[in-house]
C-alpha cells in the first residue's frame, strides 16, 4: 500500500531533501493534502492541530513540550529543576547533583533583572552574554557590555560565559552533536556517533570582546568574515577524537561525560513533553525528535550544554576544502538513519501478541536493531545510573529498566516533599504547603496516597489495588491498566512537587532561594501617611493627585496614631507606563494601571501583616465595636459574591464590617482585625445601592472590583470569632437558609485567603492550627438569597437547634 509524506513549515530544499531521498520510493510518495499524510517533516514547530491524527502508523517529526529543551531560558530552568529536585531527594548535594553541573547560570529578563545586577556588581571580572531566547543560528547574540545597560524585555536573557574554552589550532569551537528521541513513554534517546566541531573563523582571544569571530561558532555569523581564509570550518566528530588522542587526551572520557549529559537534558524536559502531549491530545507513540545540541568544552576537557535546537539545519555550511563535502555525507546519513530507526521504512502493522510487558521489550529491542550509527543513551544499558534522574520512572520506563539490567532492581518509594493531609468522610484532601492549594482526592488516589507516603512502592501499592477490586465485576481492569495508573499517579504528584525520591539516608535540607538586597532610596511626595495592617508598619507616599483622590478614604481605617516609627517604606511612583510599587527599594509592582493600583496595595499590605507563627485569613469580618468577644468571620471566596453578602450581614446585625484577620500563634487567644477594604464585584455595585457607589478597581487577574472602606473603630482592635459562614450563591434546600459544615469543607474556602508570614502559603504547622481554630469554632453554609432568613436562623451566642449539618 502506498503511503503519502507531506514536508510543511519554514522549509528549503535543504532542510527537505535529505528526508525525501530516505523514504524508499516503493512505499511512499509526496502528498498534496497537508491534511492527508501518513509521515510529516516539519521544519520549526508545527499547531497543535497536527498532531490530532498522529499515531503509531501516523508520525511526525517533533513533540509537544519540546520548547522545555529548545527555548534558551526554558533549558536552563528544566536543567536547575531537575538539579534542585535531586538535591532534594538525596537530602543535599551529591555526585547526582555534580553530575548535572554542566549548565552556564541564565538570568531571564525582565524577571531576573535586579538579581543580575547584583551578580554582576559581586563579580565585576566575570563576563556575560546577551541572547533572544527563542532564536537561532546565532542571531543578536553579543558579549555583554555594560551590564547596567542590558535590555528588559521578556525577549532576552543573560548566560553567564565560558571564558576558559579548550580551543583548536588557537580557534574557539562548539560541538554539534545530534539527538533523536523516539519516545516519551518509555522515554528513548539516540545519540548519533558522527556530528561537528564548529570553528570560529578567527583565533580565541578573550581581550577582544569586540570581535564576534572570536567568541562565537555560529557558521551564519562566521560567513560574513570577508577577512578570513576560510570562514566556515567544519570538523566531524570522528576527526577531532583522532585530534583529542594525538594531543594527548583520552577522547573516550570526554564523550562519556557529553553522553552523560544529553541523557540528563533530555531527562530534564520528559515531564513537560508528556503533559504537553497530554493536554493537547497527542499520542506520543506517532511524535520524534531530531535535536542539534550545541555543546562548549572548556580547557579542562569539561563539556558545557549552550543550547537545543529545534529543526537543526541540515545545510551544507562549509566549503568542500573545510569540511562541506564530508558535512554532506554525514547530514545526509542522518537522516536516513533517523528514518530507519523511527520504522517510516518498515511495516506498518503493530504485533500485538503478549503481554504489555512483552510488546514493549520487543518494541524497543527491534528500534534499537534499526539504529544505524546512533547510540542508545536511555534506557541505558545500566539502568540504575539514570533512574533517580526521572521525576518517578513510568511504569514502561520502569520494565524496560528491569528488563535490560538482568537483575532484580529496588522500586523507587516516595516521601512528602511540599504536602500535608488531613482525612475526613473517607476522603483524603491533600494541602500543598508551596502553593497553598488544597485539593480532594477520590477513593482510589486516597488509597494511593495513604499506601505511598508510608513507603510503599508503587507494584506493591497496584497489588492492593488489584486486590481490593471485585473479581467478578465486569468492568475489572487488568493488572496492567492498574500498575499504570498507580505509576502515572504517582510521578504526577512528584511533578507537582507534593511527593520525592526517596533516599533513606541523611536528613533533609532546605534550599532557599537567593535575595536581591537593594538600597532604600528616597523619593519627594506630596502625600505621606504611615499605616498599620496587623504587624506591618509602613509610610506609603506618591505624588499621583489621582491616586490619591482614589485610595485615601480606603487607608483611612488603618491610618497609625503616630505619624513616627515606620519601619518600612511603600512608594508609588509614577513611572513607564503605569506605577510601579517600591517597598524599602524593592520594586515587588510595575507597569500598573491607576485602576489596579489600590488592589495591589491591599495584597502588599496583606502578605506583610503576620509576624512568625501567625496566619492572615482574608475574610470579611461583621462585628460590633464595642463587644470583643462576639465576631463573625464571613468567607469572600466566591468570586461572584466577594464581601457583599458580609456586607449585607453588618447591616442586619447593626454591627460593622472590616476585612481580614490576623490569627495568633495561640488559637486560644483573641484575633486582630486588619481594617482592609471590602471588595464587591463589579457586577453586584448597581445592585448594592448608593454607599458602594465609588471608582471601579481591577484586580491582577482583571476582575473589576468596587472597593469600600472598613468600619471605623475596628482596624487594629481584637475579637474572639463566634461563628464562620461561608455564602453560597446556590440556593440551599434547608428553609433556614444555613447548614452545619465540616472543617474539611471549610478548609477549602478560606485556604486560599490565608497565608503566613511574608505572604507564604501556610506551613505544617500552621495548617494544623488553622484547622484545630476552626474545629472550636461554629461553621455554617449560608444561603446568599434568603440572607434575611439566613441571619434569623442563626444560632449566634446560643446553642444551635434545628440546623442541617453537611453530609
Amino acid at each position: 500500500m502506498t503511503r503519502h509524506y507531506w514536508m510543511g513549515g519554514k522549509r528549503t530544499y535543504e532542510q527537505d531533501r535529505f528526508f525525501e531521498s530516505s523514504l524508499d520510493k516503493a512505499c511512499w510518495q509526496a502528498g498534496e493534502d497537508p491534511q492527508e499524510w501518513d509521515a510529516c517533516w516539519y521544519t520549526g514547530m508545527p499547531d497543535p492541530e497536527y498532531f490530532s491524527k498522529v499515531g503509531p502508523d501516523c508520525k511526525i517529526n517533533h513533540i509537544p513540550g519540546n520548547n522545555a529543551l529548545t527555548v534558551k531560558s526554558r533549558l536552563y530552568q528544566s536543567l536547575v529543576t531537575l538539579r534542585e529536585r535531586v538535591e532534594v531527594q538525596q537530602r543535599g548535594a551529591s555526585y547526582l547533583t555534580d553530575r548535572l553541573q554542566f549548565v552556564p547560570r541564565v538570568f531571564s529578563m525582565p524577571e531576573d533583572y535586579h538579581e543580575f545586577q547584583q551578580e554582576a556588581f559581586d563579580n565585576p571580572s566575570k563576563r556575560w552574554l546577551l541572547k533572544p531566547k527563542n532564536a537561532a543560528r546565532g542571531k543578536g547574540i553579543q558579549l555583554v557590555q555594560d551590564p547596567a545597560n542590558i535590555p528588559l524585555d521578556s525577549s532576552w536573557m543573560v548566560q553567564e560565559y565560558i571564558d576558559n574554552p579548550h580551543t583548536m589550532r588557537g580557534r574557539k569551537y562548539v560541538l554539534r552533536l545530534y539527538v533523536a528521541i523516539t519516545s516519551v513513554a518509555p522515554l528513548r534517546v539516540y545519540l548519533y556517533r558522527q556530528g561537528f566541531a564548529k570553528l570560529a573563523s578567527e583565533p580565541y582571544d578573550e581581550e577582544n570582546a569586540d570581535n564576534p569571530y572570536s567568541y562565537l561558532t555560529n557558521p551564519d555569523i562566521n560567513a560574513l568574515n570577508l577577512d578570513a581564509e576560510v570562514p566556515v570550518e567544519f570538523v566531524d566528530l570522528e576527526r577531532y577524537r583522532a585530534w583529542l588522542r594525538e594531543q594527548g587526551h583520552d577522547n573516550d572520557v570526554l564523550f562519556a561525560k557529553i553522553e552523560d549529559l544529553v541523557a540528563l537534558t533530555c531527562l530534564s524536559a520528559v515531564e513537560a513533553m508528556r503533559e504537553r502531549s497530554r493536554a493537547i491530545g497527542a499520542d506520543t507513540r506517532g511524535c520524534y525528535e531530531l535535536l542539534g545540541i550545541d555543546c562548549l568544552i572548556d580547557d579542562q576537557l569539561k563539556p558545557w550544554i549552550c543550547e537545543c535546537n529545534l529543526s537543526p539545519s541540515l545545510e551544507v555550511c562549509a566549503g568542500p576544502e573545510s569540511g562541506g563535502e564530508i558535512e554532506e555525507a554525514i547530514k545526509g546519513s542522518l537522516v536516513a538513519d533517523l528514518v530507519s530507526l523511527v520504522g517510516l521504512n518498515g511495516k506498518t502493522d503493530s504485533d500485538s501478541t503478549g503481554t504489555p510487558e512483552q510488546q514493549l521489550i520487543v518494541e524497543t529491542t527491534e528500534e534499537l536493531s534499526r539504529a544505524g550509527n546512533f547510540k542508545r543513551l536511555l534506557p541505558s544499558d545500566i539502568p540504575a545510573r539514570y533512574l533517580p534522574f526521572y521525576t518517578l520512572p513510568r511504569l514502561e520506563d520502569w520494565v524496560l529498566a528491569q528488563a535490560i539490567s538482568g537483575e532484580p532492581l529496588t522500586q523507587p518509594t516516595l516521601r512528602r516533599r511540599y504536602a500535608e493531609d488531613m482525612i475526613s468522610d473517607d476522603c483524603v484532601y491533600v494541602y500543598d504547603t508551596r502553593l497553598g492549594h488544597l485539593s480532594a482526592l477520590n477513593e482510589t488516589g486516597s488509597l494511593i496516597w495513604l499506601m505511598a507516603t508510608d513507603g510503599a512502592a508503587p507494584d506493591e501499592i497496584a497489588d492492593a489495588l488489584n486486590d481490593s477490586i471485585d473479581s467478578e465485576a465486569a468492568d475489572r481492569p487488568d493488572i496492567w491498566a492498574i500498575r499504570r495508573d498507580v505509576w502515572n499517579s504517582l510521578a504526577d504528584w512528584v511533578g507537582h512537587q507534593l511527593l520525592v525520591q526517596d533516599d533513606p539516608s541523611g536528613s533533609s535540607v532546605s534550599v532557599v532561594p537567593r535575595a536581591v538586597e537593594e538600597e532604600s532610596h528616597g523619593t519627594a511626595v506630596q502625600f505621606s501617611r504611615v499605616l498599620e495592617c496587623g504587624a506591618f508598619r509602613v509610610e506609603l507616599c506618591t505624588d499621583s493627585q489621582p491616586l490619591i483622590n482614589r485610595i485615601e478614604s480606603l487607608l483611612v481605617p488603618m491610618l497609625g496614631e503616630s505619624a513616627q516609627g515606620a519601619e518600612s517604606r511603600l512608594e508609588i511612583v509614577r513611572d513607564t507606563p503605569g506605577y510601579t510599587l517600591i517597598l524599602d527599594g524593592k520594586v515587588i509592582q510595575s507597569r500598573l494601571a491607576l485602576s489596579r493600583v489600590a488592589p495591589a496595595v491591599m495584597v502588599c499590605l496583606t502578605r506583610r501583616a503576620a509576624d512568625r507563627g501567625e496566619i492572615i485569613l482574608d475574610a470579611g469580618v461583621v462585628a460590633a465595636p464595642d463587644d470583643p468577644e462576639s465576631a463573625v468571620l464571613i468567607a469572600n471566596s466566591d468570586r461572584e459574591l466577594g464581601d457583599l453578602p458580609a456586607l449585607e450581614i453588618a447591616s442586619h446585625l447593626d454591627a460593622g464590617f472590616s476585612r481580614a484577620i490576623r490569627i495568633p500563634e495561640d488559637v486560644d487567644g483573641l484575633c486582630s482585625v486588619l481594617g482592609l477594604p471590602a471588595q464587591v464585584p463589579e457586577s453586584k455595585a448597581d445592585a448594592a445601592g448608593k454607599p458602594y457607589a465609588s471608582p471601579i478597581h481591577h484586580l491582577a487577574d482583571g476582575s473589576g472590583m468596587v472597593l469600600q472602606a472598613a468600619s471605623s473603630g475596628l482596624a487594629g482592635e481584637t475579637r474572639r470569632i463566634q461563628a464562620v459562614l461561608i455564602p453560597s450563591h446556590v440556593s440551599l434546600r434547608e428553609k433556614t437558609g444555613i447548614r452545619r459544615l465540616s472543617v474539611s469543607e471549610t478548609m477549602r474556602h478560606f485556604i486560599p485567603g490565608c497565608c503566613g508570614a511574608d505572604g507564604q502559603p501556610l506551613g505544617t504547622a500552621a495548617f494544623s492550627r488553622l484547622a484545630d481554630w476552626l474545629a472550636g469554632i461554629d461553621r455554617y453554609l449560608v444561603d446568599a438569597n434568603h440572607l434575611d432568613t439566613a441571619v434569623a436562623n442563626l444560632p449566634l451566642g446560643q446553642e444551635a437547634q434545628g440546623v442541617s449539618h453537611s453530609a
